[in-house]
């Protein structure tokens, strides 16, 4: 976990690391958003890159080139593809609720239920299997990030699962923190984005790793 924690203030490449993401999340959340976050994406693919090729072996950021911006529209694709899924049930699922009456005495409450549980399981699918074809991009191009028995073997080894666990509760922790620091002060959301940003490279570099132990 030390590891995981410096990792984004070492090496020579530290302060653009830092600066890349901190600057798109900023841009993003103050004046133009999504498309600034392009970079951003990238820069993270570019992590997960070094990280699968070479593990523990690199314990610091990689540099910042033009490569990003093809990596973070490529990336970008790849979420809005694999997320479509989710939403789609998503908003079957709160349209049906919507447009029936849920009663008691009627079987309403249960569809919603049913559906509800549906919804939260594909999102939980979506949120396990996107970084796998994301390392799969970063690792072989564009054929890796396509669904295969490559992903059933990643998926299903503990390494992952316990390296995307731990990565999902310092994004959850991180999110809630940032949420406070950006509710403090007119220079709140300045702190937030950079401390939004220190977490994802900390997560990301986590999934990286998970990945590389299953190769």
């Amino acid at each position: 976990m030390r590891e995981l924690l410096r990792y984004p203030v070492r090496g020579e490449h530290a302060e653009e690391a830092l600066l890349i993401g901190w600057i798109c999340l900023l841009v993003h959340l103050l004046f133009v958003p999504a498309f600034t976050l392009v970079p951003a994406i990238g820069y993270l693919i570019s992590v997960l890159r070094s990280t699968v090729n070479e593990g523990e072996q690199r314990a610091t950021p990689p540099p910042v080139g033009w490569a990003i911006l093809r990596r973070g529209v490529v990336g970008g694709l790849l979420l809005i593809g694999y997320g479509l899924v989710p939403v789609a049930v998503g908003a079957t699922t709160f349209g049906l609720a919507g447009t029936t009456s849920i009663e008691p005495d009627t079987g309403g409450s249960f569809l919603f239920l049913a559906g509800s549980t549906t919804t939260l399981f594909v999102l939980l699918s979506f949120l396990y299997v996107l970084p796998i074809a994301l390392c799969g991009y970063a690792r072989e191009g564009r054929g890796g990030a396509v669904p295969g028995s490559g992903f059933a073997t990643v998926g299903a080894h503990a390494a992952y699962f316990v390296g995307w666990t731990v990565a999902l509760v310092i994004l959850g922790l991180g999110w809630f923190v940032g949420e406070a620091v950006a509710s403090l002060s007119t220079l709140g959301p300045v702190l937030a984005a950079l401390w939004w940003w220190y977490v994802l490279l900390v997560s990301t570099r986590r999934i990286g790793l998970a990945y590389a132990a299953t190769r």
